[in-house]
């Protein structure tokens, strides 16, 4: 048999505004039933305040007339329910209401005659009353005991009259405050609903459409703001990744739009082994490009997925230069260029990367210089207080204006650049993101007096934990 709980969780789920108004009418009937049972006990002690007051204040008047002696002028007299008993327990005067029975025992009496007594009971020809007695002294005869009597139909009916009102009222209430609740959710949620319904319209092929923003300064308000932030960054991510795709695709097609006709001329007749041959190096050189090309978007996504390798190890920054002006010096010779290392840090020098990618990014950087740059390249690193920068500078004319506010950006090449030869544009690309893999950064700038400083900063020595 299925349970309850099992039903139950079978039901689709409630609206927000359901919810909150359900919410809502259960707190205001709390309210309600709290707020009527507290005026219902308040009127109750306030009508047996004023019962107790009247049969005090009817009291002290029989307690006067005994002592003045005339306590047998009470019948036909305007007391109420009332009766004045003698010593011997027995009743010595009684007005009109009180004929026919007692309103106290013979043992209500006797302890009436030491002090006030006052309870609630079933008296003759009335039905339930208080009762309220005390003793009363009189100069020419023997002490007296009076009780007086106030029935309770007057109080019972103006309670009952509170129930029926009550009970009327508080349900017309719960209902009007349900409505509002109701009313006042939907007008709450009314800027959630167009922010819903704009964000249907957002499509991959259309993120220029941003969501409504209540001009209230409120949590909604907050929300919109976040949520059109995040639009942004990932209206310009899709752009990036469109103009990624695009410039991967135009520097992949110059290379097989060379390969592709080589090949073709190659096999378009017999050729002689040295024709074969240059056929053969330029398709191979052509390949390598691709082969390039291909490793460097690799390490980019990696990148970009926080995945990219490393075996960071503590190495002497002027060692990694050094390295590096090694490797380059030939290239830099055959372009009557000169590389010069500046620089020992020494313990200070010493950082926590890996050489492998490290030496990537300081060789895309002197290739860099080399190609676009000119003059002395000179190699120098300076500490910080957690970070050591390695630079290289050229004395060239530095960066475009249209590239040195964007010089780490993919394919971000300017037209002297392109004009200069075949290049992917992602070689400062890959040097930001060595650098940040290790926790650094990149940077770039012209030099006041010519050419461009390029540098990144690495940890040093194991200030940061990989």
């Amino acid at each position: 048999m299925v349970s309850l709980r099992g039903r139950l969780s079978r039901l689709p789920p409630l609206p927000i505004r359901a919810r909150l108004t359900i919410a809502f009418a259960a707190v205001i009937a709390l309210v309600l039933a709290v707020a009527g049972a507290f005026l219902y006990s308040q009127l109750e002690n306030d009508l047996d305040a004023e019962i107790n007051a009247s049969l005090r204040q009817e009291a002290t008047s029989l307690a006067t007339l005994v002592e003045q002696g005339r306590g047998d002028t009470i019948a036909g007299s305007e007391f109420g329910i009332a009766q004045i008993y003698g010593a011997d327990a027995r009743v010595f005067a009684s007005t009109l209401r009180a004929r026919g029975g007692r309103l106290l025992t013979r043992s209500e009496v006797a302890g009436a005659a030491h002090a006030p007594l006052r309870f609630d009971g079933e008296i003759p020809r009335s039905g339930a009353a208080r009762v309220y007695a005390l003793p009363a002294s009189s100069g020419t005869s023997a002490p007296r005991v009076i009780a007086v009597a106030e029935p309770f139909d007057l109080r019972d009916h103006e309670l009952a009259r509170l129930r029926r009102l009550l009970l009327i009222a508080g349900p017309l209430a719960l209902l009007l405050a349900s409505f509002a609740g109701y009313e006042l959710a939907r007008a709450a949620l009314r800027p959630v609903n167009r922010m819903r319904e704009r964000a249907e319209r957002i499509t991959e092929s259309e993120l220029s459409e941003r969501l409504p923003v209540p001009s209230q300064r409120d949590e909604i308000a907050a929300l919109g703001h976040t949520l059109n932030a995040m639009l942004d960054r990932l209206e310009r991510a899709v752009a990036r990744e469109r103009r990624l795709v695009s410039d991967a695709s135009h520097e992949l097609r110059t290379p097989l739009t060379t390969l592709r006709p080589e090949v073709d001329l190659a096999l378009s007749r017999a050729r002689s082994p040295e024709e074969l041959r240059a056929a053969l190096e330029s398709a191979a050189a052509e390949a390598r490009r691709m082969t390039r090309l291909a490793d460097d978007l690799l390490v980019l996504a990696r990148a970009d997925q926080g995945r990219l390798p490393l075996n960071p190890e503590s190495v002497s920054a002027r060692t990694l230069m050094e390295s590096a002006a090694a490797r380059a010096r030939s290239a830099a010779q055959l372009r009557g260029r000169r590389l010069v290392v500046r620089g020992d840090l020494g313990e200070d020098g010493l950082v926590y990367a890996d050489p492998d990618r490290t030496a990537q990014a300081l060789d895309n950087l002197i290739t860099n210089a080399l190609r676009y740059g000119d003059g002395t390249i000179t190699l120098t690193a300076e500490s910080g207080t957690d970070l050591v920068e390695l630079h290289v500078i050229d004395e060239g004319s530095g960066f475009p204006e249209e590239v040195v506010e964007r010089p780490f950006e993919r394919f971000g090449r300017g037209p002297e650049a392109r004009a200069a030869g075949p290049g992917s544009g992602l070689g400062l690309a890959l040097v930001r993101a060595v650098a940040s893999a290790h926790g650094g950064e990149a940077h770039a700038r012209n030099r006041p007096d010519g050419g461009a400083d390029v540098w990144i900063t690495l940890p040093r020595r194991q200030a940061r934990s990989l």
